[in-house]
């Protein structure tokens, strides 16, 4: 028995030896294990516990890059395993879907899955669509999170600072209140957020650390993989450390989200958490910046709002785009100017628009729309409260967006109904 992995845009699964019945359609880069000889074309194998047989040319030794954009609805969540397969969990929304999401693709709720390690889990900002699922995920006793970097702002009690955010410097430019490590939270008045946040990281001793586009790159420890950090932009690094106050609160949590750029070979990504028009217009005005920004793939800013600058998307000239939104706010994301600009100037004739929230109102035959259905206050030790989130997540598996790469060229999912299960593109990437 050995590990390989699917090597072509799709490839049947079927039932028996002979062909003639398919029971399953994998997609590029899915992980499958051989369990004997091939018989003509065909060699059994097991998916996600599942047995079949598949075309032996459709596999191959070398893992591919996977992106799981999860539909968390208003809010964001990405799930990336690197070639090496290191994994990288990128904010978690507001309800326990990404925890789900773990749950389904690691099944939580069997009682022999082992241990999930998280090598590197990124809180973009603290807003509550980005960080509350990530308390029960950090704090869940089947997964090991290694390592927590952040943009340097927490949350606090209304009343105790100048701004919920903290402190300003005397003429209101700068926001001063900057938390690089878990200590420096220690005695401080946080938010009930933030407050648990904190909890859980001390009680799991997660090493904290800020980041800014000073660090310029973080190593995850797979040679076939770079990430250039680009934002946040300390604005006196030395004296103290301090960030740009943009009005108010909200702007200026968004604007200095943790935006990162993922480069593996040809291919390209660019995470961009709830960046706005003033932050983009600071990171275009910085020559070496600016030059970072080109990506194939793009995790559109702040859930496909109308605060952004088209400047920052010719910048970035994204070929694949993925909008996170949902349609349980007061928000209206995404907005019509957004998609028609971020398609408007991709680097491809035939550019790819994504929506998590487009994506999940589409739903198998005969298959119920999810209940409300709440995980608050379960207990994730047992296999019951597991069993349910998966359950759950699976309610949602319409709304994932997959992208693939094997450095060379580019794949693209979506789950739909029909003769096909997926929606499914091939590209090379372009200049």
């Amino acid at each position: 028995m050995s590990k390989q992995y699917i090597n072509a845009t799709t490839a049947e699964v079927y039932e028996t030896p002979n062909g003639k019945k398919r029971s399953m359609l994998l997609i590029f880069g899915d992980e499958v294990e051989t369990t004997g000889l091939p018989k003509d074309k065909l060699i059994p194998v097991k998916y996600r516990n599942r047995a079949g047989y598949i075309d032996k040319n459709k596999l191959g030794s070398k893992p591919a890059l996977e992106i799981y954009f999860i539909d968390v609805g208003q809010g964001d969540s990405t799930f990336i395993i690197t070639p090496n397969r290191k994994k990288i969990l990128i904010d978690g929304g507001i309800n326990h879907r990404a925890l789900g999401f773990l749950a389904w693709k690691y099944r939580l709720d069997l009682k022999e899955s082992p241990d999930v390690d998280i090598d590197l889990l990124v809180l973009s900002h603290a807003d509550a669509d980005h960080l509350e699922g990530l308390i029960p995920i950090v704090g869940h006793p089947k997964i090991i999170v290694k390592k927590v970097i952040h943009s340097g702002i927490a949350t606090f009690k209304s009343d105790v600072y100048k701004t919920e955010l903290g402190n300003l410097n005397e003429n209101g430019e700068y926001l001063i209140t900057y938390i690089k490590q878990l200590s420096d939270l220690t005695n401080l008045k946080l938010s009930k957020n933030f407050s648990a946040w904190q909890k859980v990281l001390t009680n799991e001793n997660v090493p904290y650390q800020a980041v800014s586009a000073l660090d310029k790159t973080f190593d995850i420890s797979d040679p076939d993989i770079t990430i250039d950090i680009i934002n946040p932009i300390l604005k006196s690094p030395n004296n103290p450390p301090a960030l740009q106050w943009f009005k108010d609160k909200s702007h200026t949590i968004n604007g200095h989200s943790v935006v990162l750029r993922l480069n593996y070979n040809k291919v390209s990504v660019l995470l961009t958490g709830d960046i706005n028009k003033q932050s983009s217009e600071i990171m275009l005005a910085d020559p070496i910046l600016k030059t970072k920004l080109s990506a194939h793939v793009l995790k559109t800013p702040h859930h496909g709002s109308q605060d952004f600058a088209d400047d920052f998307l010719k910048a970035v000239r994204p070929q694949i785009s993925v909008i996170s939104s949902g349609d349980e706010g007061k928000y209206g994301h995404p907005r019509a100017i957004f998609i028609g600009s971020v398609g408007k100037d991709s680097r491809s004739d035939s550019p790819l628009v994504f929506s998590t929230e487009i994506a999940a109102a589409f739903v198998e035959e005969g298959e119920k729309k999810e209940k409300s259905t709440s995980l608050k206050g379960e207990d994730f030790k047992t296999v019951k409260a597991n069993a349910k989130a998966r359950k759950v997540f699976k309610q949602r598996l319409h709304g994932m967006i997959n992208i693939r790469s094997d450095g060379q060229k580019l794949y693209a999912f979506r789950r739909i109904m029909g003769s096909s299960p997926w929606e499914q593109y091939c590209q090379t990437p372009a200049i």
